[in-house]
């Protein structure tokens, strides 16, 4: 055992300390700075063996790094495998220092105990050599002695920076080590470049790039592909060794012809410019890439890189290796920079071709550009282009595709055909979304290489195929947005579009865009204008119809034939009724259908409510609709619906919507929800104003009727009473009868009565008639509270007249007295037993006086409601509460008190009693007939 360093030489030991590694970092090799770290620690911790190894992971074992004998013998185990329970296993994994006691008896020793008993040793301290939780080895300290361990602080403090300097150094020399064994391709790649200035033709510069690729990857074979796009094969043109005949006679032959449609995946993934990698457990690419090539070339290990030139694939580089093998970095990123060598360094004569094709194109663009600013007419513009385009691409079909955004789909707007190519007929589908967001984003063309194996357009390849086309390439007329038409060129064979051709397409499909926009206006413009004319046509026809059925009729068959709808159905219910009907409904295929049996619930149906709770046009799905519409609503699958409420004000209540169906490729226009919106509004007014004129012409006859009915009763009661006079005046002859007072009264009640009744039936046959009076105020109340005397007395109600003085009032009071007869009889009427009613009267500043009645009666807060809105907010083909007794009566007081210039308020007062004001001119008021 080490006894503890006393504290008074902890200074020195740190300086000691210091020192020592001062030194350690002084030292150029790895051997030394670990044998003066050793040397200090044995004078730190004397021990039998010192011994630093390299933890290999994967191996599960150690490598010896250094060992310290103090015996001077030597170490003669290099590796030293681990076992899942060693005590050096579970230090690892922990990564804290152990102390394992008796190495040469223990069962956690591993392959230490034989080693322990060859060199003396009991017992060990293992340190673990981290470095950022990786562990890089171990150190053990082995004692020839029992009941080794660190005592002393210092010691284990020291340790533990030792142990740390130990983990810096192996680090830097395992960096230093892996640097030194990787591939650095800057400078063959540098002497590659310098040798292709002097090779000015393509083949040999071919050869010399797959040499160098060869001889710095160091595998088995290097070869070069080119790829022929008409036919859309890929052949066999260099490998390596290629100057040397005898060499290259002897070495394995290579795959001749790849074709493009046999290895879709592969051709797919390297037009991509995807470098595919092939290695030892080690895949780029999913299955479909990695297999079709395996079978190919035969070998275990493959390194493919594109060539590429200017978007356009001409072949590949590949790297093939017979054993399996792990593809470094450096070896990857050396065979994607000579790929590129290889288009970058195209010889001359390529390009000055490829610039010659790109002045054509520029002169053909230029030629249908002056041709189409030369030529309005759209079929002579484009036979022009079509004529042109063909000769140049070398192609059997050109086309114009114009979206229908109404039924969906695209309709032909031009074709050319040669004589591989044949006419197509009718709609073509719609584009599945995905494909349409590549026409609307994508600036270039979508390009379709063969229909066998490419899914782009799908919905568009059985034209293809009945046109006997094989590839084809599709531009965008309006590139970044939504297509106004798509240009397509089709051949009958498979075919690679290369860039030029899709530059040109692009550009020609730009000029093309110019002149179908102009014909789309000119097209929308007409449409427009028919559709407007329509409409009004319509509008107008709705204005002359008198009769609501004939206006619910005449509405349906104009929207259906306005826009082409197989259904219209129009959905109406009374006001406060339960079940709704089917006013109207015009369908035009069998595969809709609309019935009212079973009854359409206007609470329960979703139809009814979305179209109420919902302003404006409502687009729906029939599958989103419930079981219960669909009983009376039934549409094929996929069928798209229209919900549109009759609106007319927002304080009207709905009382119908109209429902239109189609199929689910319908697209409707902007301007046709418009005018939709439009004659569903002016249906929705027009049918309340003949509702409305219907209600109040019949209101007007019952009213004639009644009017009509009671002054001629009156009539008869006239007759009766002026009979009676006369009877009288016959009994007046009788001495007996004559001086009776009784007899005279009488007489005179009835000279009265016949002379009213010859007012009302004579003056107020048809209409009122103006009739002013003076009249005391205590008299007019005190006839007032006599005329409901027997209602006081029958519920026992408390009443009390408040008048403080007896003004004269002038003017129409016998229809004042009438009116505020109305109001003290029903609050007598609503009042309590033994409830109170009080009469109020006060002047209101000069000439206006105010008489109030309170009761403690209730009153429907719909009522009070009603008449404070008055006549001009209501809707009057709803139920209101002003409709029947008693409100009726109170409204019918109101419009009176108003036309008399005057004005009544009805209202709920803080202490639950209830007012009935009336306010009115106490020495004029208006006189019927005059405003």
């Amino acid at each position: 055992m080490v006894s503890p360093i006393p504290p008074a030489t902890c200074e020195q030991h740190l300086a000691t300390l210091g020192q020592v590694l001062k030194n350690v970092w002084d030292q150029d090799t790895v051997d030394t700075q670990l044998t003066e770290l050793a040397d200090y620690m044995q004078q730190l911790y004397p021990n039998e063996l010192t011994w630093i190894g390299l933890y290999d992971a994967g191996d599960q074992s150690l490598t010896t790094q250094m060992a310290v004998l103090g015996s001077g013998k030597n170490f003669l185990w290099q590796k030293i495998n681990l076992q899942t329970d060693d005590a050096v296993q579970q230090v690892i994994e922990r990564g804290a220092p152990a102390a394992v006691y008796d190495l040469q008896e223990s069962h956690r020793a591993g392959e230490w105990k034989a080693i322990a008993k060859r060199l003396g040793i009991h017992d060990a301290i293992i340190f673990p050599i981290q470095r950022q939780n990786e562990c890089l080895g171990i150190l053990l300290l082995g004692a020839s002695r029992r009941g080794a361990s660190l005592k002393s602080g210092v010691q284990k403090k020291t340790f533990s920076i030792l142990v740390t300097t130990i983990a810096t150094i192996l680090h830097r020399y395992q960096k230093d080590y892996y640097q030194q064994l990787e591939k650095r391709p800057s400078q063959p790649f540098f002497q590659l470049l310098a040798k292709l200035e002097t090779i000015q033709e393509l083949e040999p510069r071919l050869q010399a790039i797959v040499d160098a690729t060869h001889r710095f990857v160091g595998a088995s074979r290097t070869r070069g592909y080119w790829f022929e796009p008409q036919q859309r094969f890929f052949w066999h043109r260099v490998a390596n060794g290629g100057h040397n005949r005898h060499a290259y006679a002897t070495q394995e032959p290579g795959v001749s012809q790849l074709s493009a449609s046999g290895y879709q995946e592969v051709y797919q993934a390297l037009s991509c410019g995807d470098v595919i990698v092939i290695g030892e457990d080690t895949f780029s690419h999913p299955e479909a890439v990695i297999e079709p090539l395996k079978q190919a070339f035969g070998k275990s290990s493959l390194l493919v890189a594109p060539i590429l030139m200017q978007g356009d694939l001409l072949g590949f580089l590949v790297v093939e290796s017979t054993q399996p093998r792990q593809w470094s970095v450096p070896e990857k990123r050396y065979l994607t920079a000579a790929a590129q060598v290889v288009s970058l360094g195209m010889p001359t004569s390529v390009l000055q071709e490829r610039v010659a094709d790109l002045e054509a194109n520029h002169q053909l663009s230029v030629g249908i550009a002056q041709s189409i600013h030369g030529d309005r007419d759209w079929q002579s513009v484009m036979s022009q282009c079509a004529e042109q385009l063909i000769a140049t691409l070398e192609i059997d079909g050109l086309l114009v595709l114009i979206p229908d955004l109404e039924c969906g789909g695209f309709e032909v707007g031009y074709q050319h055909h040669g004589t591989q190519s044949k006419p197509t007929q009718g709609m073509w589908r719609s584009l599945h979304d995905v494909d349409w967001q590549l026409l609307a984003r994508k600036s270039a063309p979508v390009c379709i290489e063969n229909l066998d194996n490419d899914l782009k357009l799908r919905a568009w390849h059985p034209q293809f195929l009945q046109m006997g086309m094989k590839s084809a390439m599709a531009c965008n007329l309006s590139p970044g947005q939504a297509p106004e038409g798509v240009l397509v060129v089709t051949d009958s064979h498979g075919r690679r579009w290369n860039q030029t051709e899709q530059d040109l397409l692009q550009s020609v499909g730009r000029q093309i865009g110019l002149v179908l926009h102009q014909w789309s206006l000119q097209r929308q413009a007409q449409q427009q204008s028919q559709m407007n004319e329509t409409m009004q046509w319509g509008l107008r026809n709705l204005q002359r119809t008198f009769d609501v059925e004939q206006l619910q009729q005449a509405a349906t068959h104009h929207v259906s034939q306005l826009l082409r709808l197989p259904l219209v159905a129009l959905i109406v219910w009374e006001n406060g009724q339960k079940e709704a009907r089917l006013a109207s409904t015009v369908i035009r295929e069998q595969q809709f259908a609309a019935k009212d049996n079973p009854p359409i619930l206007v609470e329960s149906d979703a139809v009814i409510n979305w179209a109420i709770q919902t302003d404006g046009v409502i687009q729906l799905e029939f599958e989103d609709l419930p079981d219960v519409t669909r009983q009376w609503l039934r549409c094929p699958a996929h069928a798209q619906l229209l919900v549109v409420a009759l609106r007319t004000s927002p304080e009207h209540t709905l009382n119908g919507t109209m429902v239109l169906a189609d199929h689910g490729d319908r697209r409707f226009s902007d301007q046709q929800m418009s005018m939709l919106a439009v004659l569903v509004h002016q249906l929705a007014w027009c049918r309340r104003h003949l509702l409305l004129t219907n209600r109040l012409r019949e209101q007007k006859s019952q009213l004639t009727e009644l009017n009509w009915y009671k002054h001629h009763h009156m009539d008869d009661i006239r007759r009766q009473v002026r009979e009676s006079r006369r009877q009288l005046a016959n009994l007046k002859q009788l001495p007996e009868i004559s001086e009776q007072p009784y007899f005279h009264a009488v007489e005179s009640r009835l000279a009265g009565m016949e002379k009213e009744l010859l007012r009302l039936t004579g003056r107020e046959r048809w209409a009122m008639a103006s009739d002013p009076r003076k009249v005391p105020l205590i008299g007019l109340l005190n006839r007032l509270m006599k005329r409901v005397q027997t209602q006081v007395q029958k519920k026992q109600l408390w009443t009390q007249v408040h008048c403080d003085s007896n003004l004269a009032l002038q003017g129409e009071m016998q229809k004042i007295e009438f009116i505020l007869y109305e109001l003290i009889s029903a609050a007598c009427r609503r009042s309590p037993a033994r409830g109170r009613v009080d009469v109020w009267s006060r002047p209101l500043e000069q000439h206006w006086i105010e008489l109030s009645i309170t009761d403690d009666g209730d009153v429907d807060e719909a009522i009070i409601k009603a008449l404070s809105e008055g006549n001009h907010q209501r809707d009057h083909l709803a139920e209101s509460p002003l409709d029947r007794p008693p409100g009726l009566n109170l409204a019918i007081c109101q419009s009176l008190m108003i036309r008399l210039g005057g004005e009544f308020i009805l209202e709920k007062l803080e202490d639950n009693r209830i007012r009935s004001s009336v306010m009115f001119p106490m020495h004029r008021l208006h006189t019927i007939g005059q405003d």
